[in-house]
């Protein structure tokens, strides 16, 4: 798990210091505070192999396309945008520190193979200067101090991103991102369904869709044409119906429940934590959620601007008060801060109405 972050000149946040995370974390704060730009730090400190790290944070908030030029593509992530300013984020996993640097090389040589294929002859200029590229160097430290892994990001020839790996790089934890404005793709949904079907232990996740859907009596999954998508069987409806028919809320609490799973060992992300779910049933959901986090041994951090979601979350966790940590973060002049608050803490904020959203 998490355990501590510190993060300098990541979008909004100069430094940011979050001394404990628990294995449920809760982020507040009003809004354009940064609370889903933490979640996109910490996420990006685990999201080591994919080119496209940065691009689909974008398309998590909306954005459709950027240009393949650094400042477009790079600068939105660095404070201030400014891109020559080396970003860090630092995190402590199960008590030993890592580290991963983010530095703009407007001079990155990329590495070529050794051809045995003589080089075409040509004349060339006496005044021409080698090609050079530019690039995102990524560094990342391990608990030892020592290198753990070095790639370039780069923009290749047709625009895309591409993700040079010059080190060794080692096992990590895993890690999920549920963004607030984005679907789950349906190829993640049914993928992560599919281990559970297969062990004949997809109950697990219908008895968690039946606090908000009593009738649910299974799941399957439903090829038609060339995609799958993941139906349900409601008691009294003589057909399955596909999941996102089901509500907003169906929808959630299955990717939630599947990256849960998926993440053994590691963290889910969860953007907006009450969206498309009734304050009234958001007790019994934290509860059950905290109970899969200990099953799976997985880490949740999540934001709300809800004082419901905040209020169900301390009647939710009642068996579960160790576990629990509320981030609110807050500005002073152009700070950004963060305050810690632990369960009981936010009991006594309940109690006497003290504003901590």
């Amino acid at each position: 798990m998490i355990n501590e972050v510190l993060i300098r000149n990541f979008k909004c946040f100069e430094k940011l210091t979050i001394p404990e995370l628990g294995r449920i974390t809760l982020i507040g704060g009003r809004n354009n505070i940064g609370k889903t730009a933490l979640l996109e730090a910490l996420f990006l400190f685990l999201d080591r192999y994919r080119p496209d790290m940065i691009l689909r944070q974008y398309g998590w908030r909306g954005i459709e396309g950027v240009l393949s030029e650094p400042n477009a593509m790079w600068a939105p992530i660095f404070h201030n945008f400014d891109i020559d300013k080396e970003m860090i984020i630092v995190a402590a996993i199960d008590g030993r520190q890592q580290e991963v640097k983010f530095k703009f090389n407007p001079n990155y040589r990329p590495q070529t193979a050794i051809s045995t294929t003589p080089p075409p002859k040509r004349e060339i200029p006496t005044d021409e200067k080698g090609s050079t590229s530019f690039s995102l160097d990524i560094e990342y430290t391990g608990p030892d101090g020592k290198k753990d892994q070095l790639s370039h990001l780069t923009i290749d020839h047709m625009g895309r991103p591409s993700l040079n790996f010059e080190h060794p790089h080692h096992k990590y934890p895993p890690g999920v991102f549920l963004a607030s404005k984005k679907h789950t793709p349906s190829t993640d949904t049914t993928n992560w369904l599919s281990s559970f079907i297969r062990e004949g232990r997809e109950n697990e996740i219908v008895e968690f869709l039946q606090i908000i859907e009593p009738r649910l009596n299974t799941l399957k999954i439903v090829t038609e044409g060339p995609s799958s998508f993941v139906h349900g069987m409601l008691e009294g409806v003589p057909r399955t119906r596909d999941i996102h028919l089901m509500g907003e809320g169906m929808e959630k609490l299955l990717n939630l429940i599947l990256a849960v799973a998926q993440c053994k060992e590691g963290c889910v992300f969860l953007d907006e934590f009450e969206n498309g779910l009734h304050y009234s049933g958001l007790a019994k959901i934290w509860e059950a959620v905290a109970k899969a986090l200990r099953k799976y041994n997985s880490q949740l951090i999540t934001t709300t601007h809800s004082y419901e979601c905040l209020r169900a979350c301390f009647e939710g966790l009642a068996g579960y008060q160790d576990d629990f940590r509320y981030i609110r973060l807050d500005r002073k002049a152009e700070e950004i801060t963060a305050k810690l608050l632990n369960y009981e803490m936010i009991g006594e904020a309940i109690k006497t109405s003290l504003e901590i959203r």
